[in-house]
């Protein structure tokens, strides 16, 4: 049985800085092994960072270098600088479509995998490595094959936090 083979980003590590009052965006982009096109895997907008843990309250203008990780066991992304705050939250798209339907890696897209994206996936967070994750009230685009939220502040973000039993590896 073949398995699903890892997801192929175009960046696994990106910087940008963001400044206050401007809009700044980023997207990191996966190779489809299925059809062989470029698709988004993650959008982060940012328009009003407010609050940097260490360097306190930014003016309008003021900006902050953000670096974006991604983890694709578990089809998440890691925030930093962590606990940065927004006044007006940025925007977080995940998108999971590369997956191909086949959620579980098993090698095969069936109905186990239906399940999967019906019952267990959904957006996690988590504040550093020693706390619990706990799930946040995204918008799931079954559709689109996305979560998108409205971040308050950065920590670290997974997709797939319910199926770390399971053999997330696309």
């Amino acid at each position: 049985m073949a398995l699903t083979p890892p997801l192929s980003l175009d960046q696994y590590v990106v910087s940008f800085w963001a400044v206050r009052g401007e809009s700044r965006s980023v997207q990191i982009n996966y190779s489809s092994a299925i059809d062989n096109q470029v698709h988004p895997f993650l959008t982060l907008t940012t328009t009003d960072p407010q609050f940097v843990p260490g360097v306190g309250e930014l003016a309008m203008g003021d900006s902050v270098l953000i670096t974006v990780s991604v983890d694709t066991s578990k089809i998440g992304v890691s925030l930093e600088p962590s606990g940065l705050v927004f006044g007006e939250p940025a925007s977080l798209k995940i998108n999971y479509g590369g997956a191909g339907g086949d959620l579980n890696g098993d090698g095969v897209a069936d109905s186990t995998d239906s399940q999967i994206e019906a019952k267990l996936l959904g957006l996690w967070y988590r504040e550093d490595q020693s706390d619990q994750w706990a799930q946040v009230g995204a918008t799931h685009s079954v559709d689109d094959k996305s979560f998108t939220y409205a971040l308050p502040h950065f920590c670290e973000y997974a997709v797939a936090e319910a199926l770390m039993d399971w053999s997330v590896s696309w």
